[in-house]
């Protein structure tokens, strides 16, 4: 994929629609990287995927009763863990229609549980109203926005003032080299991603959008390992196939893998507030 042909909304949902399942299964029921303390952290990957989904509640300031938005909700799993860790309302909105399926079969969701709610839409078109959340959060989906201005315009528009977004994402820091440049771009067909930008391309559209940044932080080295267990997760499942998607996962992991090693791609945890 070359910067020229960027991936559609429709794109990125196929995506997911044929890969939540395989990923949820290797992250932990997440559909995010996983932080580590350091290297002697010997917590699995469930334990760290909701390690880095509490990062993301801690910077939203939550308190019970507040009314937040996931963007690109995933599974479900980060939504309902924080709806209920932190005693908040949180509506997620996914592009996978699968995704969508999936989380709504959650226990915490249905006729009477009104703590979490999910639903298909598109991010660069946000169904709500102005001002209708207290926070929002988008955990490694903005990432795949072709209009990531827009994506946060959008964010930005739904956030009453006084609001928190808070984003979390890999990103591009520093030039890469040839054989860089062919990794990330396998990585990029692979995952459905328009160019990865750097953390001023966030910051940027933060501002452009009436945003206040309050914190950006790299934890690059902190969620890295979760490249290299992800793709040796894939592997076990390697076989359990038919021949060609074999063959393909095995390409995938290798991919994940070689991307994960690069120095250059680092993972931004950025918060910001509407006035």
């Amino acid at each position: 994929m070359t910067d020229q042909q960027v991936p559609t909304s429709a794109d990125v949902g196929s995506m997911y629609d044929n890969s939540t399942d395989l990923l949820s299964e290797v992250m932990g029921g997440n559909i995010h990287l996983g932080y580590w303390r350091d290297e002697n952290d010997d917590s699995s990957v469930e334990a760290a995927t909701d390690a880095l989904t509490d990062m993301v509640a801690d910077r939203l300031a939550l308190r019970s009763g507040l009314r937040v938005l996931d963007i690109g909700c995933g599974s479900g799993k980060p939504a309902t863990y924080i709806a209920i860790e932190r005693d908040v309302h949180v509506t997620g909105v996914t592009i996978s229609a699968h995704q969508a399926a999936v989380a709504n079969r959650r226990p915490q969701v249905g006729d009477g549980n009104r703590q979490v709610t999910f639903r298909q839409a598109d991010a660069m078109e946000l169904p709500y109203p102005d001002e209708h959340f207290d926070r929002a959060y988008a955990i490694e989906s903005f990432l795949h926005m072709s209009d990531r201005g827009k994506a946060i315009a959008e964010a930005a528009r739904v956030l009453r003032p006084g609001g928190v977004l808070v984003t979390a994402n890999p990103y591009q820091q520093g030039e890469l080299d040839a054989r860089g440049t062919e990794i990330v771009a396998a990585n990029r067909k692979l995952f459905q991603i328009p160019p990865i930008g750097d953390a001023d391309e966030y910051v940027e559209h933060m501002v452009k959008a009436g945003l206040e940044i309050v914190e950006l932080v790299d934890i690059g080295e902190n969620v890295r390992r979760s490249h290299t267990l992800a793709a040796a997760l894939i592997r076990e499942n390697n076989g359990s196939f038919d021949g060609s998607f074999n063959e393909e996962l095995a390409e995938a992991a290798d991919i994940i893998e070689r991307f994960g090693d690069l120095p250059q791609i680092g993972y931004g945890l950025i918060a910001a507030r509407k006035p």
